[in-house]
Protein backbone atom coordinates (compact mmCIF):
# COMPACT_ATOMS: atom_id res chain seq x y z
CA UNK A 1 0.00 0.00 0.00
CA UNK A 2 1.56 3.51 -1.26
CA UNK A 3 1.96 6.46 1.40
CA UNK A 4 -1.02 8.63 -0.60
CA UNK A 5 -3.32 5.43 -0.71
CA UNK A 6 -3.10 5.41 3.08
CA UNK A 7 -3.91 8.71 3.52
CA UNK A 8 -7.13 8.79 1.35
CA UNK A 9 -8.40 5.80 3.21
CA UNK A 10 -7.65 7.37 6.50
CA UNK A 11 -9.96 10.44 5.00
CA UNK A 12 -12.45 8.49 3.69
CA UNK A 13 -12.80 6.64 6.84
CA UNK A 14 -12.95 9.81 9.15
CA UNK A 15 -15.82 11.29 6.73
CA UNK A 16 -17.62 8.21 6.86
CA UNK A 17 -21.34 8.50 9.29
CA UNK A 18 -20.22 6.33 12.63
CA UNK A 19 -21.92 3.30 13.19
CA UNK A 20 -25.19 3.50 15.64
CA UNK A 21 -24.96 1.32 17.85
CA UNK A 22 -27.99 0.65 20.69
CA UNK A 23 -27.18 1.29 24.18
CA UNK A 24 -28.17 -2.16 25.13
CA UNK A 25 -26.28 -4.17 22.55
CA UNK A 26 -24.09 -6.35 25.02
CA UNK A 27 -27.16 -7.53 26.80
CA UNK A 28 -28.87 -8.43 23.96
CA UNK A 29 -26.01 -10.42 23.14
CA UNK A 30 -25.84 -11.42 26.50
CA UNK A 31 -29.60 -12.52 26.74
CA UNK A 32 -29.39 -14.55 23.19
CA UNK A 33 -26.52 -16.24 24.20
CA UNK A 34 -27.76 -17.90 27.36
CA UNK A 35 -31.29 -18.22 25.47
CA UNK A 36 -29.44 -20.25 23.05
CA UNK A 37 -27.55 -22.61 26.10
CA UNK A 38 -30.89 -22.74 27.64
CA UNK A 39 -32.86 -24.34 24.77
CA UNK A 40 -29.95 -26.83 24.60
CA UNK A 41 -30.02 -27.62 28.06
CA UNK A 42 -34.05 -27.87 27.82
CA UNK A 43 -33.59 -30.33 24.28
CA UNK A 44 -31.35 -32.38 26.17
CA UNK A 45 -33.55 -32.69 29.14
CA UNK A 46 -36.18 -33.58 27.12
CA UNK A 47 -34.00 -36.21 25.55
CA UNK A 48 -32.92 -38.30 28.59
CA UNK A 49 -36.45 -38.29 29.54
CA UNK A 50 -37.55 -39.62 26.59
CA UNK A 51 -34.48 -42.07 26.80
CA UNK A 52 -36.06 -43.52 29.83
CA UNK A 53 -38.99 -43.97 29.12
CA UNK A 54 -38.46 -45.98 25.83
CA UNK A 55 -37.40 -49.43 25.81
CA UNK A 56 -33.83 -49.91 26.57
CA UNK A 57 -31.40 -51.02 23.61
CA UNK A 58 -31.65 -54.89 23.82
CA UNK A 59 -28.53 -56.99 23.00
CA UNK A 60 -29.99 -60.32 22.92
CA UNK A 61 -32.26 -59.17 20.34
CA UNK A 62 -29.12 -57.90 18.55
CA UNK A 63 -25.78 -59.37 19.05
CA UNK A 64 -26.93 -62.75 20.66
CA UNK A 65 -30.27 -62.93 18.28
CA UNK A 66 -30.38 -66.98 17.95
CA UNK A 67 -27.38 -68.12 19.44
CA UNK A 68 -29.04 -70.66 21.75
CA UNK A 69 -26.04 -71.91 22.66
CA UNK A 70 -25.81 -75.12 24.96
CA UNK A 71 -21.69 -75.11 26.58
CA UNK A 72 -21.92 -74.11 30.00
CA UNK A 73 -18.99 -71.50 30.69
CA UNK A 74 -15.57 -72.31 32.63
CA UNK A 75 -16.17 -68.83 34.14
CA UNK A 76 -18.55 -66.57 34.92
CA UNK A 77 -17.83 -62.67 35.33
CA UNK A 78 -19.37 -59.82 38.05
CA UNK A 79 -22.04 -57.40 36.54
CA UNK A 80 -21.65 -53.69 36.20
CA UNK A 81 -23.03 -51.80 38.71
CA UNK A 82 -25.27 -49.96 36.18
CA UNK A 83 -25.77 -54.08 34.55
CA UNK A 84 -29.58 -54.22 33.32
CA UNK A 85 -32.46 -55.53 35.38
CA UNK A 86 -34.26 -58.91 35.18
CA UNK A 87 -37.37 -57.38 35.81
CA UNK A 88 -36.93 -54.85 32.84
CA UNK A 89 -35.97 -57.12 30.25
CA UNK A 90 -36.03 -61.07 31.28
CA UNK A 91 -33.85 -63.18 29.62
CA UNK A 92 -34.58 -66.45 30.24
CA UNK A 93 -34.52 -69.47 30.49
CA UNK A 94 -30.89 -69.67 32.36
CA UNK A 95 -27.80 -70.53 32.03
CA UNK A 96 -26.59 -70.30 35.31
CA UNK A 97 -27.58 -68.18 38.66
CA UNK A 98 -25.41 -66.65 41.22
CA UNK A 99 -25.26 -64.54 43.98
CA UNK A 100 -23.27 -60.90 44.21
CA UNK A 101 -22.71 -58.00 46.33
CA UNK A 102 -21.66 -55.82 43.18
CA UNK A 103 -24.75 -54.34 43.07
CA UNK A 104 -25.84 -50.41 43.48
CA UNK A 105 -27.80 -51.37 46.76
CA UNK A 106 -24.80 -52.95 48.20
CA UNK A 107 -26.60 -56.08 49.16
CA UNK A 108 -26.66 -59.79 48.16
CA UNK A 109 -28.48 -59.32 44.67
CA UNK A 110 -29.00 -62.71 42.28
CA UNK A 111 -27.16 -62.62 38.90
CA UNK A 112 -29.26 -64.65 35.86
CA UNK A 113 -27.13 -65.42 32.90
CA UNK A 114 -29.05 -66.57 30.18
CA UNK A 115 -28.42 -69.10 27.40
CA UNK A 116 -27.66 -65.93 24.85
CA UNK A 117 -25.05 -65.24 27.33
CA UNK A 118 -26.95 -61.98 28.72
CA UNK A 119 -26.50 -60.64 32.30
CA UNK A 120 -29.23 -59.52 34.73
CA UNK A 121 -29.33 -58.34 38.25
CA UNK A 122 -31.76 -59.15 40.68
CA UNK A 123 -32.42 -57.02 43.21
CA UNK A 124 -33.50 -59.25 46.51
CA UNK A 125 -35.61 -57.82 49.27
CA UNK A 126 -33.69 -57.78 52.72
CA UNK A 127 -33.87 -61.92 53.97
CA UNK A 128 -35.08 -63.03 50.78
CA UNK A 129 -32.91 -66.09 49.40
CA UNK A 130 -31.82 -67.16 46.03
CA UNK A 131 -34.40 -70.01 45.51
CA UNK A 132 -34.02 -72.81 43.37
CA UNK A 133 -33.45 -72.96 39.96
CA UNK A 134 -35.39 -75.81 37.74
CA UNK A 135 -34.25 -78.59 35.79
CA UNK A 136 -35.05 -76.51 32.08
CA UNK A 137 -33.53 -73.41 33.63
CA UNK A 138 -37.13 -71.46 33.12
CA UNK A 139 -38.41 -71.39 36.64
CA UNK A 140 -37.27 -69.93 40.02
CA UNK A 141 -38.85 -70.91 43.13
CA UNK A 142 -38.27 -69.20 46.14
CA UNK A 143 -40.67 -66.65 48.28
CA UNK A 144 -42.20 -66.74 45.01
CA UNK A 145 -42.66 -68.72 41.87
CA UNK A 146 -40.83 -66.54 38.92
CA UNK A 147 -40.82 -67.60 35.16
CA UNK A 148 -37.48 -66.15 33.90
CA UNK A 149 -38.54 -66.62 30.62
CA UNK A 150 -41.66 -64.14 30.53
CA UNK A 151 -41.14 -62.06 33.93
CA UNK A 152 -43.87 -63.65 35.67
CA UNK A 153 -43.86 -63.46 39.39
CA UNK A 154 -46.84 -65.38 41.34
CA UNK A 155 -46.82 -65.39 44.76
CA UNK A 156 -48.06 -68.97 46.94
CA UNK A 157 -50.93 -68.84 49.15
CA UNK A 158 -49.57 -69.66 51.72
CA UNK A 159 -45.86 -68.93 51.34
CA UNK A 160 -43.56 -72.21 51.12
CA UNK A 161 -40.27 -71.73 53.57
CA UNK A 162 -37.14 -70.40 52.59
CA UNK A 163 -34.87 -71.91 54.68
CA UNK A 164 -35.30 -75.16 52.86
CA UNK A 165 -34.67 -74.60 49.36
CA UNK A 166 -37.74 -76.38 47.15
CA UNK A 167 -37.02 -79.14 45.10
CA UNK A 168 -37.72 -79.59 41.59
CA UNK A 169 -39.42 -83.10 39.85
CA UNK A 170 -37.39 -83.59 36.47
CA UNK A 171 -40.33 -82.13 34.05
CA UNK A 172 -39.89 -78.92 36.04
CA UNK A 173 -43.27 -78.71 36.36
CA UNK A 174 -43.71 -78.88 40.22
CA UNK A 175 -41.70 -79.26 43.08
CA UNK A 176 -41.98 -80.23 46.59
CA UNK A 177 -41.12 -77.80 48.95
CA UNK A 178 -41.98 -76.50 52.99
CA UNK A 179 -44.55 -74.67 54.43
CA UNK A 180 -42.96 -73.85 57.97
CA UNK A 181 -42.88 -71.21 60.86
CA UNK A 182 -40.26 -68.80 60.96
CA UNK A 183 -39.08 -70.04 63.98
CA UNK A 184 -36.55 -73.04 62.28
CA UNK A 185 -33.74 -73.42 65.12
CA UNK A 186 -34.40 -75.70 67.82
CA UNK A 187 -35.03 -73.97 71.62
CA UNK A 188 -34.58 -76.15 74.56
CA UNK A 189 -34.26 -75.60 78.18
CA UNK A 190 -31.98 -75.91 81.28
CA UNK A 191 -32.10 -79.30 81.07
CA UNK A 192 -32.08 -79.90 77.37
CA UNK A 193 -35.74 -80.57 76.75
CA UNK A 194 -37.54 -79.13 73.71
CA UNK A 195 -39.65 -76.35 74.28
CA UNK A 196 -40.74 -74.99 70.45
CA UNK A 197 -44.00 -75.34 70.57
CA UNK A 198 -44.84 -79.30 69.13
CA UNK A 199 -48.40 -78.82 67.89
CA UNK A 200 -47.54 -76.60 65.14
CA UNK A 201 -46.32 -78.61 62.50
CA UNK A 202 -44.63 -78.41 59.11
CA UNK A 203 -46.39 -79.29 55.97
CA UNK A 204 -44.50 -80.82 52.89
CA UNK A 205 -46.57 -79.68 50.02
CA UNK A 206 -45.88 -80.50 45.84
CA UNK A 207 -46.08 -76.81 44.22
CA UNK A 208 -47.77 -77.24 40.91
CA UNK A 209 -46.29 -75.13 37.90
CA UNK A 210 -49.09 -74.42 35.65
CA UNK A 211 -51.39 -73.28 38.32
CA UNK A 212 -49.21 -72.48 40.89
CA UNK A 213 -51.17 -74.36 43.85
CA UNK A 214 -50.39 -76.75 46.99
CA UNK A 215 -51.12 -79.82 47.91
CA UNK A 216 -49.65 -81.31 51.07
CA UNK A 217 -48.45 -84.85 50.74
CA UNK A 218 -47.22 -84.96 54.01
CA UNK A 219 -47.48 -83.22 57.86
CA UNK A 220 -43.54 -83.53 59.82
CA UNK A 221 -42.35 -81.75 62.01
CA UNK A 222 -39.63 -80.96 59.48
CA UNK A 223 -36.23 -79.34 61.52
CA UNK A 224 -34.91 -81.43 59.21
CA UNK A 225 -35.51 -81.53 55.09
CA UNK A 226 -34.04 -82.39 52.58
CA UNK A 227 -35.73 -84.07 49.43
CA UNK A 228 -35.15 -85.89 45.73
CA UNK A 229 -37.54 -86.48 42.97
CA UNK A 230 -37.41 -90.24 41.05
CA UNK A 231 -36.51 -90.17 37.71
CA UNK A 232 -39.76 -90.57 36.75
CA UNK A 233 -41.47 -88.04 38.70
CA UNK A 234 -44.00 -90.56 40.42
CA UNK A 235 -41.99 -90.59 44.07
CA UNK A 236 -40.12 -88.48 46.28
CA UNK A 237 -38.14 -89.29 49.07
CA UNK A 238 -38.08 -86.90 51.79
CA UNK A 239 -35.58 -86.79 54.75
CA UNK A 240 -37.45 -85.18 58.24
CA UNK A 241 -36.81 -84.98 61.74
CA UNK A 242 -37.58 -82.53 65.17
CA UNK A 243 -33.03 -82.80 65.13
CA UNK A 244 -30.08 -84.48 64.02
CA UNK A 245 -31.07 -87.66 66.33
CA UNK A 246 -34.23 -88.25 64.92
CA UNK A 247 -34.42 -88.23 61.16
CA UNK A 248 -35.93 -90.83 58.83
CA UNK A 249 -36.21 -91.05 55.26
CA UNK A 250 -40.15 -91.86 53.73
CA UNK A 251 -40.81 -92.23 49.98
CA UNK A 252 -44.07 -91.39 49.32
CA UNK A 253 -46.36 -91.92 46.52
CA UNK A 254 -45.89 -88.31 44.51
CA UNK A 255 -49.97 -88.87 43.52
CA UNK A 256 -51.04 -89.99 46.72
CA UNK A 257 -48.76 -89.13 49.20
CA UNK A 258 -48.72 -93.02 50.78
CA UNK A 259 -45.45 -93.45 52.55
CA UNK A 260 -43.97 -96.63 50.23
CA UNK A 261 -41.28 -97.15 52.45
CA UNK A 262 -39.71 -95.69 55.97
CA UNK A 263 -35.91 -96.22 56.85
CA UNK A 264 -34.22 -94.55 59.62
CA UNK A 265 -31.37 -92.46 59.47
CA UNK A 266 -28.69 -91.86 61.50
CA UNK A 267 -27.66 -88.73 62.95
CA UNK A 268 -24.44 -88.45 60.48
CA UNK A 269 -26.58 -89.73 57.32
CA UNK A 270 -28.90 -87.34 54.92
CA UNK A 271 -30.10 -87.67 51.48
CA UNK A 272 -26.80 -86.15 49.38
CA UNK A 273 -29.00 -83.88 47.52
CA UNK A 274 -31.88 -83.07 44.65
CA UNK A 275 -30.42 -85.83 42.49
CA UNK A 276 -29.52 -88.32 44.59
CA UNK A 277 -32.39 -90.56 43.39
CA UNK A 278 -29.91 -92.66 41.06
CA UNK A 279 -30.98 -92.76 37.22
CA UNK A 280 -32.34 -96.07 37.30
CA UNK A 281 -34.41 -95.94 40.58
CA UNK A 282 -33.51 -98.26 42.39
CA UNK A 283 -31.03 -96.57 44.46
CA UNK A 284 -30.88 -93.42 46.74
CA UNK A 285 -27.24 -91.88 47.58
CA UNK A 286 -26.63 -90.87 50.95
CA UNK A 287 -24.10 -88.95 52.23
CA UNK A 288 -22.23 -89.66 55.38
CA UNK A 289 -20.35 -87.26 57.65
CA UNK A 290 -17.21 -88.18 59.11
CA UNK A 291 -15.71 -87.24 62.78
CA UNK A 292 -17.31 -84.24 63.58
CA UNK A 293 -20.69 -83.10 62.31
CA UNK A 294 -20.55 -79.56 61.44
CA UNK A 295 -17.02 -77.54 60.28
CA UNK A 296 -18.12 -74.91 62.70
CA UNK A 297 -18.01 -76.84 65.34
CA UNK A 298 -14.30 -79.02 64.52
CA UNK A 299 -11.52 -78.87 66.11
CA UNK A 300 -8.66 -77.36 63.69
CA UNK A 301 -5.31 -76.09 63.50
CA UNK A 302 -6.37 -72.27 64.73
CA UNK A 303 -9.93 -71.40 66.12
CA UNK A 304 -10.03 -69.12 62.81
CA UNK A 305 -9.98 -71.86 60.97
CA UNK A 306 -11.58 -74.93 61.67
CA UNK A 307 -10.90 -78.18 60.22
CA UNK A 308 -12.35 -79.20 56.79
CA UNK A 309 -15.82 -81.74 57.24
CA UNK A 310 -15.36 -84.67 55.38
CA UNK A 311 -17.75 -87.24 54.08
CA UNK A 312 -18.39 -90.01 51.91
CA UNK A 313 -21.39 -91.50 50.20
CA UNK A 314 -23.59 -94.26 50.40
CA UNK A 315 -26.22 -96.39 48.39
CA UNK A 316 -29.52 -97.34 49.69
CA UNK A 317 -31.27 -99.83 47.78
CA UNK A 318 -35.05 -98.47 47.60
CA UNK A 319 -36.45 -101.59 47.81
CA UNK A 320 -34.64 -103.77 50.35
CA UNK A 321 -33.42 -100.65 52.73
CA UNK A 322 -29.70 -101.95 52.62
CA UNK A 323 -27.13 -99.33 52.96
CA UNK A 324 -24.01 -99.69 51.14
CA UNK A 325 -20.94 -97.15 51.86
CA UNK A 326 -18.68 -96.53 48.60
CA UNK A 327 -15.22 -96.90 48.39
CA UNK A 328 -13.40 -93.55 48.50
CA UNK A 329 -13.69 -92.05 52.00
CA UNK A 330 -12.83 -88.92 53.56
CA UNK A 331 -14.06 -86.51 50.84
CA UNK A 332 -13.49 -82.73 52.52
CA UNK A 333 -16.23 -80.22 53.01
CA UNK A 334 -20.06 -79.48 52.70
CA UNK A 335 -21.43 -81.78 49.42
CA UNK A 336 -24.81 -81.57 47.80
CA UNK A 337 -25.91 -83.98 44.64
CA UNK A 338 -27.18 -82.02 41.78
CA UNK A 339 -27.16 -84.05 38.89
CA UNK A 340 -25.83 -86.95 37.04
CA UNK A 341 -23.26 -86.97 34.52
CA UNK A 342 -22.22 -89.80 32.29
CA UNK A 343 -23.30 -92.50 34.94
CA UNK A 344 -21.62 -90.56 37.86
CA UNK A 345 -22.87 -88.12 40.36
CA UNK A 346 -22.19 -84.60 40.23
CA UNK A 347 -21.70 -82.75 43.60
CA UNK A 348 -21.71 -79.30 44.36
CA UNK A 349 -18.80 -78.79 47.13
CA UNK A 350 -19.16 -75.81 49.46
CA UNK A 351 -15.74 -74.97 51.96
CA UNK A 352 -17.39 -73.23 54.50
CA UNK A 353 -14.35 -71.79 56.05
CA UNK A 354 -14.30 -69.54 52.93
CA UNK A 355 -17.38 -70.13 51.20
CA UNK A 356 -15.79 -70.91 47.99
CA UNK A 357 -17.09 -73.68 45.94
CA UNK A 358 -16.86 -76.57 43.32
CA UNK A 359 -18.37 -78.21 41.46
CA UNK A 360 -17.13 -82.17 41.14
CA UNK A 361 -17.81 -85.66 39.36
CA UNK A 362 -17.27 -88.77 41.57
CA UNK A 363 -16.68 -91.50 38.83
CA UNK A 364 -17.18 -94.91 41.00
CA UNK A 365 -13.99 -95.81 43.02
CA UNK A 366 -12.10 -92.84 41.31
CA UNK A 367 -10.83 -89.86 42.71
CA UNK A 368 -13.27 -86.60 42.48
CA UNK A 369 -12.85 -84.91 39.12
CA UNK A 370 -13.09 -81.21 39.22
CA UNK A 371 -15.05 -79.91 36.68
CA UNK A 372 -14.48 -76.41 35.27
CA UNK A 373 -17.43 -74.71 36.52
CA UNK A 374 -16.96 -71.54 38.41
CA UNK A 375 -18.61 -68.21 38.76
CA UNK A 376 -17.70 -64.95 40.47
CA UNK A 377 -19.65 -64.01 43.49
CA UNK A 378 -21.05 -65.46 46.54
CA UNK A 379 -21.15 -69.52 47.14
CA UNK A 380 -21.89 -72.11 44.37
CA UNK A 381 -23.88 -70.93 41.05
CA UNK A 382 -26.70 -72.84 40.26
CA UNK A 383 -26.90 -74.84 37.03
CA UNK A 384 -30.06 -76.20 35.41
CA UNK A 385 -29.78 -79.49 36.00
CA UNK A 386 -30.60 -80.49 32.00
CA UNK A 387 -27.38 -78.45 31.53
CA UNK A 388 -25.12 -80.29 33.94
CA UNK A 389 -26.16 -83.49 32.52
CA UNK A 390 -26.36 -83.13 28.01
CA UNK A 391 -24.56 -79.74 27.61
CA UNK A 392 -20.88 -79.20 26.76
CA UNK A 393 -18.48 -78.13 29.68
CA UNK A 394 -15.78 -75.86 30.31
CA UNK A 395 -17.36 -73.16 27.40
CA UNK A 396 -15.72 -69.65 26.99
CA UNK A 397 -15.58 -67.23 30.11
CA UNK A 398 -18.66 -65.02 30.37
CA UNK A 399 -18.23 -61.24 30.33
CA UNK A 400 -21.90 -59.04 30.85
CA UNK A 401 -21.84 -56.20 28.30
CA UNK A 402 -21.13 -52.83 29.19
CA UNK A 403 -24.12 -51.62 26.70
CA UNK A 404 -26.52 -54.52 28.58
CA UNK A 405 -27.71 -51.42 30.94
CA UNK A 406 -30.53 -50.08 32.65
CA UNK A 407 -32.15 -46.77 30.78
CA UNK A 408 -30.37 -44.63 33.68
CA UNK A 409 -27.19 -45.29 32.64
CA UNK A 410 -27.95 -44.34 29.44
CA UNK A 411 -29.07 -40.68 30.02
CA UNK A 412 -25.94 -40.10 32.32
CA UNK A 413 -23.46 -41.33 29.17
CA UNK A 414 -25.52 -39.12 27.12
CA UNK A 415 -25.36 -35.85 29.61
CA UNK A 416 -21.34 -36.87 30.12
CA UNK A 417 -20.81 -36.79 26.21
CA UNK A 418 -22.60 -33.81 26.01
CA UNK A 419 -21.11 -32.02 29.09
CA UNK A 420 -17.47 -32.91 27.11
CA UNK A 421 -18.35 -32.03 23.70
CA UNK A 422 -19.91 -28.30 25.17
CA UNK A 423 -16.38 -28.48 27.01
CA UNK A 424 -14.44 -28.97 24.30
CA UNK A 425 -16.29 -26.24 22.11
CA UNK A 426 -15.38 -23.92 24.95
CA UNK A 427 -11.77 -24.65 24.86
CA UNK A 428 -11.25 -24.29 21.30
CA UNK A 429 -13.15 -20.93 20.76
CA UNK A 430 -10.80 -19.83 23.69
CA UNK A 431 -7.50 -21.57 21.96
CA UNK A 432 -9.08 -19.77 18.71
CA UNK A 433 -9.47 -16.11 20.58
CA UNK A 434 -5.89 -16.45 21.77
CA UNK A 435 -4.31 -17.65 18.61
CA UNK A 436 -6.06 -14.70 16.78
CA UNK A 437 -4.85 -12.06 19.62
CA UNK A 438 -1.18 -13.22 19.37
CA UNK A 439 -1.65 -13.03 15.88
CA UNK A 440 -2.19 -9.66 15.41
CA UNK A 441 0.70 -8.35 18.01
CA UNK A 442 3.43 -9.74 16.03
CA UNK A 443 1.72 -8.60 12.51
CA UNK A 444 3.83 -6.07 11.18
CA UNK A 445 2.43 -2.60 10.43
CA UNK A 446 2.10 -1.35 6.66
CA UNK A 447 4.64 1.00 5.06
CA UNK A 448 3.85 4.95 5.24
Amino acid sequence: MTTTLHRVLVDLAGEAPSVRMPEDLWRRGRRLRWRRRAAGILACLLVSMTAMWLPSPNVTGSQFAGTDDRTLPAWAAQPYLWQQTFSEDPNGPAKLVFETGHSLDLDTSLVVVGRDDSFRLVYLDPGELMGSLSPDGRYLLGDNLVDLVTGQSRKLSPAVSSHWPAVWSPDSQSAVAVIGQDDVVPTTGPNGERINDSTRLDNIVIVSVPDGSLRVVHVAEADVFRAAFSPDGTRVAIAVGRDAQNKELLILDVATGAVQRAVSLGERQQIAGSAAWSPDGNRLILTFIEGCLTAPSCDGPTPDRPARQRFHLQQLDVDTGTVTDEAVRGLQDRPNLIAWRQGAPVLSVTNDADNSCAIVRLPAGQSPETLPLRAAGYGCPSYPRNALEQWTLDGPQLTPSPWQAQNWAYVVLGLIVLTGAALVVKLGRRWRRRSMTQRSRVAPEPPR
